[in-house]
């Protein structure tokens, strides 16, 4: 079979066609076929990016693929070999993805020739662009990289694609993750960037609109960015405008206060939580004062509601300390269950905590001391501490 024509590379703003159906055959999954085309304006799943999306007659196209030169389409219902179809590219999604690669080429072009880092990982996706970096960038230089990108958008600058003859090519410096040797399309940005790329591009940096950097984490020994360009970029602004003006509201300060205001009440919050945590530890010791007497009881069981962890683990430390058997405190009940720590100087926890475990408690920890949960009731849990070895 002869290689499928690829109108996308002749004029990336046709979107509508008619081609000859060559093959059609039941897909791998129910309900879809495979359809081979002797032309068509699908860009397919290729270079990190997605395929375009739409119509084959009657039929949605689902993805699209290239193999040695040949395109098959997946669809949803079977065309007729033999025959034309109509084929409609969904115009809107690929020049979103146009935007989103376009402004990727030349962040990376920009963040090579400033930082001497390379792109080495990159996905196109529905909802967001992923880049990877061999080397470090600062918050700082991510920043300096977007402004020069923008100031690269509004200046409108023509894009070129093209395949130099190879005598040419070997003349170029572009970028590239292969070593490319025949057939390589070039995607030039004069001043900005030059790379190999298969996708479709902006006519000019202009069509990008603007590019946003929405998140930066270390990532292998460089660094991962999420970027938003166009319309996603507009998008993203305008949920966070949303959401800001929310958040002012509420608070009642400035969208351009948020940030100190929040920073108030997380400062309050954490007052209040130490002094919540204070009186509860006050209430939990008296409330162990009026458990039996280690003479009465060797094991100290305290059942309450709210109690934190480390106020847990400080109760049993000090209870460990007067009763000779098992210590412990179950903070919660209901049908969310307790959370529990249990301790011991003289038993050992994990003994206890295999015996519980098989009463269906979660826990685990060591030899004097284990945490955990259960479900249990306040009978079932005392039925269970008494059945524990030593107990």
């Amino acid at each position: 079979m002869e290689k499928t024509e690829e109108i996308y590379y002749e004029d990336v703003h046709q979107t509508d066609f008619t081609a000859a159906v060559l093959s059609c055959v039941p897909g791998p999954a129910s309900g879809t076929y495979r359809a081979v085309l002797n032309r068509t304006a699908f860009f397919p799943e290729q270079g990190g990016q997605n395929a375009d999306r739409g119509t084959l007659g009657d039929a949605r196209v689902l993805d699209v693929h290239i193999r040695d030169g040949i395109i098959t389409h997946t669809i949803d219902r079977p065309l007729v070999p033999g025959e034309s179809v109509r084929g409609s590219v969904d115009w809107e999604r690929r020049f979103d993805f146009m935007q989103q690669h376009t402004g990727e080429h030349m962040f990376s072009g920009i963040a090579c020739r400033l930082f001497h880092v390379n792109n080495v990982g990159f996905h196109l996706g529905e909802t967001e662009t992923q880049v990877d970096f061999d080397g470090a960038l600062t918050a700082e230089d991510v920043s300096r990289i977007e402004e020069e990108v923008n100031r690269a958008v509004w200046r409108d600058i023509p894009v070129k694609c093209w395949f130099p003859p190879e005598d040419l090519l070997k003349t170029l410096k572009y970028r590239s993750k292969l070593d490319l040797t025949e057939g390589v399309r070039i995607v030039s940005i004069p001043g900005v960037d030059d790379c190999a790329c298969c996708a479709p591009h902006a006519d000019s940096t202009g069509q990008v609109g603007i590019l946003k950097v929405l998140d930066r984490i270390s990532y292998k020994g460089g660094v991962r960015l999420h970027l938003a360009c166009g319309g996603r970029a507009l998008r993203d602004y305008g949920g966070k405008q949303e959401r800001g003006e929310k958040i002012s509201k509420l608070l009642s300060v400035p969208q351009n206060g948020i940030d100190a205001a929040v920073e108030r009440l997380l400062l309050k919050e954490s007052e209040l939580e130490g002094k919540i945590s204070a009186l509860t530890e006050k209430l939990l010791e008296e409330e162990a004062s009026a458990l039996p007497a280690p003479e009465v009881s060797p094991d100290a069981l305290l059942f309450t509601e709210g109690a934190d962890q480390n106020t847990m683990r400080r109760l049993v430390n000090r209870l460990m300390e007067r009763y000779p058997g098992y210590s412990a405190v179950f903070s919660g009940g209901g049908p969310d269950g307790y959370r529990f720590i249990l301790g011991s100087l003289r038993q050992d926890c994990m003994a206890a905590a295999a015996v519980l475990r098989k009463k269906g408690f979660r826990c685990g920890g060591e030899s004097r001391l284990i945490q955990g949960g259960t479900r249990s009731d306040e009978a079932g849990i005392r039925e269970a501490v008494a059945s524990l070895p030593g107990a």
